[in-house]
């Protein structure tokens, strides 16, 4: 790894691992360790390592103790940060404190504080240093209270987003929930945000839209009433030359992590973008019988080919474990014409949208390794296609559109999963995630967010030396119901 660390003291062998966004936590000393070697630089002549920390007291003692073990100085009251204190890093902890809050009003109430908090220490914070907060969002009472997307968007005013990270934690939560989709609550947010020269400045976030309109949700019907993990790492099979054509397929082990909770045997499950027909095969694999749409001719027909071919297998042997009580119809439509004609009544959508128009990033490392092998690097060149957009916020709101359009499809009561991650391009951080919860919220129902994990995809160490930028191996699974 080349060139000179300017931004830390620690190796390119330390460095590399902390820029993965996930990681799995079973120590927050540790935790508190790397976040202060990261964003630290102890030999820095011009400044001194100056860390301020906001948490509870038995978490203010621990982080005390690992910055001294490590040489920094910390403060925790702002009034102690005289006229020439100078900060190289923040770090606000409001688990413990968020956590305990039910009430909407008061969880605002406390958001808006440590807003100030933060905006009060900006003029201590370093020029393109950072500033950390460990947050969560909440669910309790069937209502779900995405605390920490609202809270990110609060200091992103201030501050510019940089980055995020999930803690996976270890939860010996298992209640049933008889009425209702739950997790087990065992995740917290990292986010991360830096004091530079775009800070403040809107990426094209909706902020007249907020998180907490319709979010209380209604009867659970599905099998499973026990909660489901809020992070899964999925590591699926190496994909055949079929298969590999497509330039972001999503795994059918995904789709089948859902299946249990949001459906029962012989409902209808849909997908309006089927790429290569991973929620298909998934719906059939497990009894479901399966529906959707493809824009691009060439990305139909190999799905029409695959769903075929495991209907109908040359094998014997394999036929006799497929039931052959489903069917499928897949037809070759712009999602944006759907009609209610087309298809019956759907039980479940499960879907995964373009990522904007980043697979058309010439620049981008995954796109010249698929142009070196002769692959397709885009969904498709039409220029109906949401992934030719290049106005991020006409992007989204064509998107919202489109699943705005597919409720009518959808069985009152029924549910809606997105998988999308949140995008970084040309330096600047878009939550894409966040801002399809906000807008979607006019008509379906917010409920708890799953993390798919990816593990098996190599490091690559941006911003070495210089600052901080993760590779983002994590992607939201978002839940909606339509209110009955």
């Amino acid at each position: 790894m080349a060139g000179r660390n300017r931004f830390n003291n620690i190796s390119s062998k330390e460095w590399l691992p902390f820029q993965k966004s996930w990681y799995l936590e079973t120590d927050l000393e540790e935790t508190y360790r790397k976040n202060i070697r990261f964003f630290v630089k102890f030999d820095w002549e011009e400044h001194q390592p100056n860390i301020f920390f906001y948490g509870n007291s038995d978490k203010e003692s621990l982080f005390k103790k690992v910055a001294k073990e490590e040489g920094a100085e910390v403060f925790t009251k702002i009034e102690s940060l005289t006229g020439d204190t100078e900060l190289q890093f923040a770090l606000i902890d409001v688990l413990d404190e968020a956590g305990k809050i039910e009430d909407l009003k008061k969880l605002l109430q406390f958001n808006i504080k440590i807003t100030a908090l933060a905006k009060q220490l900006k003029n201590k914070i370093i020029h393109r240093r950072f500033i950390s907060v460990f947050t969560k969002n909440i669910f309790s009472k069937n209502t779900y209270l995405p605390s920490a997307w609202d809270l990110s968007e609060r200091v992103a005013e201030i501050y510019t987003l940089k980055d995020e990270k999930i803690a996976c934690l270890q939860s010996q939560l298992n209640k049933e929930s008889k009425h209702y989709f739950s997790t087990k609550q065992d995740y917290y947010y990292a986010l991360y945000f830096r004091k530079d020269e775009n800070s403040g400045l809107d990426y094209g976030q909706f902020k007249n839209s907020n998180f907490f309109k319709l979010n209380t949700q209604q009867s659970f019907f599905a099998a499973h009433k026990k909660p489901i993990s809020n992070w899964h790492i999925i590591k699926p099979p190496r994909r055949n030359k079929k298969e590999v054509l497509h330039p972001a397929k999503f795994p059918e082990e995904v789709v089948e992590l859902f299946l249990p909770f949001f459906t029962q045997k012989q409902d209808a499950v849909f997908d309006p973008m089927s790429g290569t027909a991973s929620t298909q095969l998934a719906a059939l694999r497990n009894q479901r019988n399966a529906y959707g749409t493809e824009l691009s001719p060439f990305f139909y027909e190999i799905s029409k080919e695959r769903l075929q071919n495991f209907l109908k297998p040359e094998q014997q042997e394999i036929f006799d474990n497929i039931p052959k009580d489903v069917d499928f119809k897949l037809l070759q439509k712009d999602a944006r014409t759907i009609t209610k004609k087309d298809f019956p009544e759907i039980d479940y959508i499960f879907t995964s949208p373009p990522y904007w128009d980043m697979l058309n990033m010439v620049g981008a490392e995954n796109q010249a390794k698929r142009i070196k092998k002769g692959l397709q690097t885009n969904y498709s060149n039409d220029e109906k296609d949401l992934g030719n957009i290049t106005d991020y916020k006409l992007f989204i709101e064509e998107l919202v559109h489109v699943y705005r359009n597919l409720i009518q499809l959808l069985k009152p009561g029924g549910y809606f999963t997105i998988v999308v991650k949140n995008i970084k391009k040309k330096g600047k951080n878009y939550p894409f995630a966040y801002d399809l919860g906000h807008l979607l919220q006019e008509d379906l129902i917010l409920l708890p967010e799953v993390f798919w994990l990816q593990d098996d995809i190599n490091l690559a160490p941006y911003g070495y030396g210089n600052t901080f930028v993760s590779n983002t191996f994590h992607q939201y699974c978002l839940h909606f119901q339509k209110p009955a």
